[in-house]
This record gives structure tokens, C-alpha cells and sequence, in this order.
């Protein structure tokens, strides 16, 4: 090789690879560069050992109450083949989460608007074919919540009950579980093993526990501590109590005419309690966006331990501006 050729060969290698940019390319970089990413929503799995706990109903009412809280709200239906969301929430929607799935449309665009403002992506009821999907097309649906911030704050998953695939995807996948039980022992063991489930497979995630068709909030506390210990114990895994939900007949009548009970009878004792577990799940999330360094729902018994006291005293302040109709009477 003779010299000239040399010498081009070294100013190839230090010339740019893609030559100078000019100042339009310049200008695109500072952009890309300076570009906020796009916001990440808080996404909360509820889930159960079986079915029949209420865990839908709790959703629905959830979803009503941090709506009504100012919040940006998207409720998924994500109990694959079997969705029963919409009809808790008095919504005919027309179009399901597995166009997300099968054609790579957003959550935004196949989410409809119902009460007080609450969005909800519908699940399909009745197809087999949902009810087992392969692992990446549930990857789809759980990027598309993950990817939903420009649209929602919150993102609540109504999943499937058990630790079935397509339930456990979802568990896996998100950092704020809450699994709701009852009182009785299936419940409290079936729920005990979704928690023994994600607590090997989603170290990262905090467990809160609602006890629903709690007698007393005696009877929903020591409910709650009974799983609390086990799971201490067998788990080294402290849980986060939300509170409890009293029996009330007139949940059931809620159901039969398709209009939460947070709206159609908001002095029932079961909506006071929800208006109590919704209270404790705002400050939450009030805290996780916040960027608080103790993290989301740190330790056993959110509520308590340093800064409890404040968290609640704001909590009580914003209640105390609420019409007394709005606010109903207190969870017992």
C-alpha cells in the first residue's frame, strides 16, 4: 500500500460516520435530546384467589371514587374471555382490549367514558380463545398499560381470580398489587396463594389487602392480620391493609341495576367503607407520584408509621369540603 493510499485510509477512519451534521440535524439532536420521555401512570393490579370475593365490584367503585377525586382514571378489564366490568359500570362498549392485542391499537382508543368520568378499556366475555393467550400477546397488553400516562394517571387492572398465565402476566408484570378476600377461609388461603406467587416472582411489588363482606371492622382487621402473619412469617413479606368493606345487602342491588353503589346509594354502609379504602389508596398514589423515597404503600399498614398522621389530617380536609351528601356517613 503506498502512502497516499494510507494516509486516505486514516482520514476515513477519523471522518464522522455519517458525515457533519449540518444545522438541521444539530437542531433535531438538541430536541431528541431535550424531549421529556412520556409519562409512566400508576398502574394497580386488583386481583383474588377466587371468584366471588367482590373483586370486580371493588374495581368498579374504586374507579368511581379516584375519578370523582380529580384523578384521570382507566379501568381495564383484563379477566380475559370472562370480562364483567362494563356491566358493573352501567357501560355497553363497543369495542374490547384485544383490538390492542391483535392490531396494536392504544388503550385510549378503544376506551369508552362512563360515570363521573371514568375510562374503561372493556375485556371480551365469552371467548374461549382469551382465556389462554400466548404469553407475548398478554406482553402487548401490559406494554399498552404501561405506555398509557399521556391518557391516565391511574391505570386499575380488574384481573382474572387465581394464579393462572393470564392473571399471574399482569401480577408479574406491575409493582402495586391489591388482592381482595373475605372472611372466609378459602378465600383467605386461595388469596394467600396469589400472594405466595408474587411474592417469589415480583419481589419488587407492594401487597395491599381488602377484606370484603367483613361482619365488623373487627372481623376485616383480624382477617387481615391472619394473612399479614403467615405471610410474614412463611414469606419474610409484610402486607399493606387497605381496610375492609362491610356485608350490605344493598351491594347486591347496586349490581342488579348496573350503577355503582358509591352513586346510587352513597349513605349505605358499604360505601363508606369503600370511601375509606378509596381515601387510603389515593394517599398512595398521591405519594408514589410524588416520588416519595419510602416508595409506594411502604410497610405493613400503609396508613400508619411516620407522616400516617398528616397523610390523613389532608385526606379528612379534603372530605370536610364535600357537601355532607356527597361525603355519607363514616365505614363502621
Amino acid at each position: 500500500m503506498n502512502r497516499r493510499r494510507l494516509g486516505r485510509g486514516l482520514q476515513d477512519l477519523a471522518a464522522p460516520l455519517f458525515g457533519v451534521p449540518g444545522p438541521a440535524r444539530e437542531l433535531t439532536l438538541l430536541r431528541n435530546e431535550t424531549q421529556e420521555a412520556p409519562p409512566r401512570p400508576v398502574v394497580i393490579c386488583v386481583s383474588s384467589g377466587k371468584g366471588g370475593t367482590g373483586k370486580s365490584v371493588l374495581t368498579s367503585n374504586l374507579a368511581v371514587h379516584l375519578s370523582a377525586s380529580g384523578l384521570r382514571v382507566l379501568a381495564v378489564d383484563a379477566d380475559l374471555g370472562l370480562a364483567n366490568l362494563h356491566l358493573l359500570l352501567g357501560m355497553q362498549p363497543q369495542r374490547t382490549v384485544m383490538e390492542v392485542i391483535e392490531t396494536g391499537a392504544t388503550l385510549d382508543e378503544v376506551a369508552e367514558t362512563g360515570p363521573v368520568g371514568v375510562r374503561l378499556a372493556a375485556g371480551g366475555s365469552g371467548r374461549p380463545d382469551m382465556a389462554d393467550l400466548h404469553p407475548g400477546r398478554i406482553g402487548r397488553l401490559v406494554a399498552a398499560m404501561d405506555a398509557a400516562g399521556d391518557s391516565a394517571e391511574v391505570v386499575l387492572v380488574d384481573t382474572g381470580a387465581g394464579i393462572g398465565r393470564a392473571t399471574t402476566s399482569f401480577l408479574y408484570a406491575f409493582g402495586e398489587i391489591v388482592i381482595v378476600t373475605t372472611p372466609d377461609l378459602t378465600a383467605m388461603t386461595d388469596g394467600y396463594a396469589v400472594i405466595k406467587n408474587v411474592a417469589h416472582n415480583n419481589r419488587a411489588a407492594r401487597i395491599f389487602v381488602v377484606v370484603n363482606r367483613a361482619a365488623s371492622a373487627l372481623e376485616g382487621l383480624e382477617t387481615f392480620s391472619r394473612i399479614e402473619r403467615v405471610s410474614r412469617r412463611f414469606l419474610g413479606r409484610p402486607l399493606s391493609y387497605l381496610g375492609h368493606v362491610l356485608n350490605d345487602a344493598r351491594v347486591g342491588d347496586s349490581v342488579a341495576s348496573r350503577i355503582p353503589i358509591l352513586l346510587n346509594q352513597p349513605a349505605a354502609p358499604a360505601s363508606a367503607c369503600l370511601r375509606g379504602v378509596g381515601r387510603s389508596l389515593l394517599l398512595e398514589i398521591e405519594r408514589r407520584r410524588a416520588g416519595s423515597a419510602t416508595g409506594f404503600g411502604a410497610g405493613p399498614g400503609a396508613a400508619a408509621g411516620a407522616g400516617a398522621e398528616t397523610r390523613t389530617a389532608d385526606a379528612s380536609s379534603r372530605d370536610a369540603r364535600r357537601p355532607r351528601h356527597q361525603r355519607g356517613p363514616e365505614c363502621a
